[in-house]
């Protein structure tokens, strides 16, 4: 328990918000599209919540995460197949940074860009809360931030166990968040369950390089010919939203009244919710 109050106070110190100026670095990473043969593991049936397993579960039954991606991705793909708007067929993944994240995210890059996701958006060091990347699949347009409804994300791919403890024998959990920023409903998560106990393969890179999760934001990584992997800020979509729904003049002034002595104490209870409140609550108001 001591080790994960630590890790979060860590982040919470440490995950600085992006610098003002993004960067332009581009690196190429070519890998070459390939079909792995695989067989249906049993037990993959998530709920609106996602698929939670002990953490060994994932990361060392082989091609656990690589058959799950593949099931979410078998049922999700066939609804912007044909469109004419390429942007659509861009996926954000993001997790809350327990035990796992970076290992499961470097997977799940391979698979997306196996099956030819033109564009994956990561935050900086692969942590976002969930409220976050449901703001960033409303509102986020390549580039910069939108408005709600401006989003052209197919989807999200969230790491999270939500707030069950995690680390090497705790939890560890996969959840599919749709085009509006909503999780995945039961018809979706039922088909996601079938698709896994009929999938003979999944479609992946070779020669893979892995990504810099930590590079500035910006930064992108051209990962196949026809993939990018752009790292984005993690609290610009989330920050305007807030500031839409919250009048943060207002709680400024009440929280730096000192005739008022508010006073607040905040738990992120195993999730990503540290460096957000950090931004939010100390360097917002």
């Amino acid at each position: 328990l001591l080790m994960l109050r630590m890790q979060t106070f860590l982040l919470a110190t440490s995950f600085s918000s992006p610098p003002s100026s993004r960067a332009t670095v581009s690196s190429r990473l070519f890998g070459t599209r390939i079909t792995s043969p695989t067989e249906p593991i049993e037990g993959m049936r998530p709920g609106t919540s996602g698929l939670r397993k002990k953490t060994n579960v994932w990361s060392d039954t082989p091609h656990y995460v690589e058959n799950f991606i593949q099931s979410i991705l078998n049922v999700a793909l066939p609804a912007v197949t044909g469109t004419t708007n390429t942007e659509k067929k861009t996926m954000i993944v993001a997790g809350d940074g327990r035990y796992y994240n970076t290992p499961a995210i470097q997977t799940m890059i391979q698979i997306l860009a196996g099956n030819d996701i033109s564009e994956i958006w990561i935050p900086q060091y692969g942590i976002m809360s969930t409220p976050a990347v449901s703001a960033a699949i409303r509102r986020r347009v390549p580039d910069t931030c939108g408005k709600d409804g401006d989003g052209v994300a197919m989807g999200g791919i969230v790491l999270t166990a939500s707030h069950n403890p995690g680390g090497p024998t705790e939890d560890f959990g996969i959840k599919y968040n749709e085009g509006l920023g909503q999780p995945a409903g039961e018809e979706f998560t039922e088909a996601v369950y079938k698709e896994s106990l009929a999938i003979t393969s999944y479609e992946t890179i070779s020669e893979y390089k892995e990504v810099d999760l930590s590079a500035p934001v910006g930064t992108q990584y051209a990962v196949t010919p026809t993939c990018t992997v752009t790292i984005i800020d993690p609290f610009e979509d989330y920050v305007n939203c807030l500031r839409e729904c919250f009048d943060f003049d207002k709680l400024k002034r009440f929280s730096s009244d000192s005739k008022k002595g508010f006073r607040m104490l905040y738990d992120g209870m195993h999730g990503a919710g540290g460096p957000f409140a950090r931004r939010v609550l100390v360097e917002e108001l």
